[in-house]
């Protein structure tokens, strides 16, 4: 949709608003004894504004208005619950300093839902959204999002058949789209998508059987701002796949499943097409002979390691180049393993698992011996709970074996006034999907909390570090902490701190960290990201329908793949005065965001919005 159409559909739904708006004002003691037949029943509520706003920045003009928003809820149903009921939001003009929709400039928009037949063996629905000039998220992990703004709509539709005694059905169908601009760069990124899928299932002969099919499709183009570059990226997507499951019970209180599925991939990026099809087979039976025994058996095969790796990266949005596809391989795993509790608070389990794998034209193999442990109970008056794991891992063909470790602790307390709790876990080369390779990491936090009559204070904060074992360049660490402050409705007073830094790919809402090592995936194709972010928050109600409240966030970032990098920045200020007399709010606020990507050649933008008006809501039937 052009920048012209969007601006009519825009008008034409305010010209809408505006006429439906004055309608229910003018007929609303009437609406409240309408009959609307026997068979319908309806309800409708909403809030509708008033008042003065304006915008103005270093990059737009400045724009002063007096304008009418709002948003309502139309529900409910014709003849029953179970044959049609409905639900449909519309939304106006709706400011982050003015309403819930948190949106720095204006949005409108439309959400609504449909039941239908929901009483019968045959329910279907369709849902469908809409919304214009709305605020979304580019995020860079552990740090605080950047903003974007764009329009966006969603179409579903499902169905199903449910008749006892024979299998079951449901089909569904969805759309979405939209496109967005990131503030501070000039920027456009737009997506579109959709899925099929279909899936069975039945009882028959005590065993129960499943199947599915699924197909769809995707599009999307977005700028590498992160990377460095103002380089357009586009990337398209099908695939397709179908599987079928089956169960069973099994003497001593077991069960057996099993599962094999087929997918399919076609990818297009940089003018490069890639295809490729994984076949997958997992089976996997369970005993408990008594109620402290328990025993399993499993195998997963898979005919394509490579493609499942790929199909990894492409589910987290990110992109497969030709570099990266290997010949065909393959991977195989059995394992076999039996748990005791020999204490109400313990358990024990061990396991042996053999593993092979094919990729890059070389066989893999290792065997894993492996013993768990798990204690649980109340302890100096309060709950700690511990699992530890030690493993013994050999590979084929090498005369070294490796000793892997693995411990997580929980402990939490109280102390009079005071509540605490702690965290802590550990690992050292524990199991990646490629047996070649071994991870590490640690992790640790806690936080307290102490209330004194009508004060209250709490402290928070978390630290982790993960990477491969042996490979330098391949770690991710974050580092967070939050507290907070309050005295009754007097003040609240909130503040955070995060900080983080690793390797992840690029994809359309910004960086995602994917545990995929090289050579499987390049090292053009990593993103390194670093920065911090912080923010503080104060909250007030000194009267008892008064509310005020300011915040403040800030976030430092580094990006970029290779040479090629970007330092980017974002600040969002955000202040808001609601006064409630009656149903009638009387709201000012402020709104202002700073953002800027040195990659994109443009200085950073500034965008201010402020607002004073009234609003009331209104149940009018």
């Amino acid at each position: 949709m052009t920048t012209r159409e969007g601006l009519v559909v825009r008008r034409s739904i305010r010209n809408a608003f505006i006429l439906l708006a004055g309608a229910l004002v003018l007929t609303a003691p009437l609406l409240a004894q309408l009959q609307v037949g026997d068979n319908l029943n309806l309800r409708l509520n909403g809030t509708l504004s008033a008042g003065y706003n304006g915008d103005y920045g270093n990059q737009t003009s400045s724009d002063h208005s007096l304008g009418l928003g709002g948003s309502g809820t139309a529900s409910g149903y014709y003849y029953s619950p179970n044959f049609l009921s409905f639900t449909a939001t519309p939304f106006f003009n709706q400011a982050r300093d003015n309403s819930s929709y948190r949106s720095i400039s204006d949005a409108s928009g439309v959400d609504a839902q449909t039941a239908l037949f929901s009483g019968s063996p045959f329910p279907g629905s369709i849902s469908y959204s809409k919304s214009y000039n709305s605020e979304g998220n580019y995020a860079v992990p552990g740090l605080a999002n950047y903003t974007t703004h764009g329009n966006s709509d969603t179409f579903g539709l499902s169905w199903a058949e449910r008749v006892r005694g024979r299998p079951s059905l449901s089909v569904s169908f969805q759309r979405s789209g939209g496109e967005n601009s990131i503030y501070g760069t000039g920027l456009n990124a737009d997506s579109t998508a959709h899925s099929f899928n279909v899936n069975s299932s039945y009882n028959w002969a005590g065993f129960g059987l499943g199947a599915f099919y699924y197909k769809g499709a995707s599009n999307s183009q977005f700028p590498e701002v992160l990377a460095g570059t103002q380089q357009i990226t586009a990337t398209n997507a099908t695939d397709h796949g179908y599987g079928f499951t089956a169960s069973h019970k099994l003497p001593w209180n077991g069960s057996v499943f099993c599962n094999f599925s087929n997918s399919s991939v076609n990818t297009s990026y940089l003018g490069e097409s890639e295809n490729y099809s994984v076949d997958n087979f997992n089976a996997a039976a369970s005993f408990q002979p008594t109620q402290k025994l328990h025993a399993s058996l499993s195998m997963n095969y898979s005919s394509n390691l490579s493609g499942s790796i790929f199909e990894t990266v492409l589910a987290s949005g990110g992109v497969v180049s030709q570099s990266t596809q290997s010949p065909p391989s393959h991977a195989d795993d059995f394992a076999a393993s039996a748990g005791y509790v020999p204490l109400p608070n313990m358990l024990v389990q061990g396991e042996v698992e053999r593993r092979t794998q094919d990729y890059f034209g070389i066989e893999y193999g290792s065997n894993a011996y492996s013993g768990t442990g798990s204690y649980w109970r109340k302890i100096f008056g309060g709950s700690f709970s511990t699992t530890m794991l030690v493993a013994d891992i050999t590979i084929d063909g090498s005369p070294q074996n490796s000793l892997g470790f693995t411990v997580n602790t929980n402990f939490n307390r109280r102390f009079g006034a005071w509540t605490a709790n702690g965290n802590f876990n550990y690992s050292q080369n524990a199991e990646t999907l490629l047996v070649t390779y071994t991870t590490s990491q640690y992790g640790y936090g806690g936080g307290v909390r102490r209330r004194w009559g009508k004060v209250s204070w709490s402290l928070s904060a978390q630290a982790n570090r993960s990477g491969l074992t042996g490979f330098t360049g391949t770690s991710n660490q974050s580092t967070s902490a939050s507290s907070g402050l309050s005295y009754g409705r007097w003040a609240n007073v909130g503040a955070s701190y995060s900080q983080s830094s690793g390797n992840g790919i690029l994809t359309g809402t910004g960086v995602v960290t994917v545990p995929v090592p090289s050579p499987v995936l390049p090292a053009s194709s990593v993103i390194l990201f670093g920065g911090h972010s912080y923010s503080v928050s104060i909250g007030s109600s000194p009267l008892r329908r008064l509310t005020i409240a300011a915040a403040y966030a800030k976030s430092d970032s580094n990006t970029g793949v290779g040479s090629t990098g970007s330092t980017n920045t974002t600040s969002v200020f955000n202040t808001l005065v609601q006064y409630q007399f009656r149903k009638m709010y009387v709201t000012g606020g402020f709104s202002q965001l700073t953002q800027g990507f040195s990659a994109s050649g443009t200085v950073p933008q500034t965008i201010s919005s402020f607002y004073i008006g009234v609003s009331r809501w209104f149940n009018f039937f």
